[in-house]
């Protein structure tokens, strides 16, 4: 892959038009070839590129890609040597003195690279589509071997991540672990947290500004930990949390807390679901449909409005499954980066 390109004789107008059009994957692979290509691309790409660089890993690979709000658009696979189909002839390229095998994924068009050493790898490569393009990381998706992901990421860059979603629903991560994805992964936009925590895992601190958090196993969170939050989204698919402790919530949110609440929804097995509504106004709601922050439409069945002194409604319904929702209006639009 050390041949000359055609593409890099043509001249400079032509050529920026031609840079801007390609996909960032083709570009990627085109900046490998040589030095020539990746500085010819770093001087005359000047359209932003589509969606935020996204680092992610699972089942044993990393992969690096651009992500939008609906679709992801790969650029680089990273695989240990040891991955190398056999029937497969693979090429080579040559990054920081080392010869990397590479082939095609054949389906999305993007490269694949192997090494003796991934994690090297991955840190290579992202360094190298960080300079090519000028951008940071503002996505990862990690699992409780790779957490080391969040630190490499602070340490490497200024901006914090927007997304930071830590995979695999059956692994248990140690209180050390917990705490830190808590506390150390700054995402601005969404957290969220698959694994289940530790057994009688307590978090005492309060959590920091961010938009959307997603909790699968959130039978650690009490009515305190709500009280801290500042979200626009929070969904605890599973939770310990009584009708007596979402009442407390209400009523702090009736009093101004959580000022940015949209959409909550958490899991509340009590039934005395009167209870919720103690010492608060109610309103038979029939049924609602409500499109929250993130684009899907819930329909609302059978749920009770609360309106704030600044005449915001939070309609509150408890569905058959034994989900607690909670959906504030009037809508807003919410700009995703």
């Amino acid at each position: 892959m050390t041949s000359s390109l055609p593409l890099l004789s043509i001249p400079y107008v032509p050529l920026n038009k031609i840079i801007d059009f390609m996909e960032s994957s083709s570009l990627v692979s085109m900046s490998l070839c040589s030095h020539k290509s990746r500085s010819v691309i770093k001087t005359h790409r000047r359209k932003s590129i589509d969606g935020r660089l996204h680092i992610s890993y699972n089942d044993e690979r990393f992969h690096i890609s651009f992500n939008t709000f609906l679709e992801q658009f790969p650029v680089l696979g990273v695989f240990n040597l040891s991955k190398i189909p056999n029937s497969v002839k693979e090429d080579c390229i040559k990054l920081n003195g080392k010869q990397v095998p590479v082939r095609l994924n054949s389906q999305r068009g993007f490269l694949l690279t192997y090494w003796e050493d991934e994690v090297e790898g991955l840190k290579t490569l992202t360094d190298h589509i960080t300079s090519l393009f000028n951008i940071d990381v503002l996505e990862i998706t990690f699992t409780k071997k790779s957490i080391w992901m969040i630190d490499w990421v602070n340490s490497r860059q200024q901006t914090p991540i927007a997304t930071a979603i830590c995979e695999h629903g059956k692994d248990i991560l140690s209180e050390e672990e917990m705490l830190h994805i808590l506390k150390e992964c700054p995402a601005s936009l969404e957290t969220v947290i698959y694994p289940s925590p530790p057994p009688n895992f307590q978090f005492r601190e309060n959590f920091r500004k961010i938009d959307c958090l997603i909790l699968s196993h959130g039978l650690w969170v009490t009515v305190e930990n709500l009280l801290t939050m500042d979200g626009i989204e929070i969904l605890l698919k599973t939770s310990n949390l009584s009708c007596i402790d979402i009442n407390m919530f209400l009523k702090h949110w009736l009093s101004g807390g959580c000022p940015r609440l949209k959409y909550f929804m958490a899991n509340v097995d009590d039934e005395d679901f009167d209870s919720m509504f103690t010492d608060l106004w109610d309103n038979v709601v029939i049924v609602e449909d409500f499109r929250h922050p993130f684009g899907c439409v819930n329909h609302l069945h059978y749920g009770y409005d609360l309106q704030r002194a600044d005449s915001v409604t939070a309609t509150v319904c408890h569905q058959e499954n034994g989900h607690m929702i909670i959906v504030v209006w009037p809508e807003s639009v919410y700009e995703h980066v």
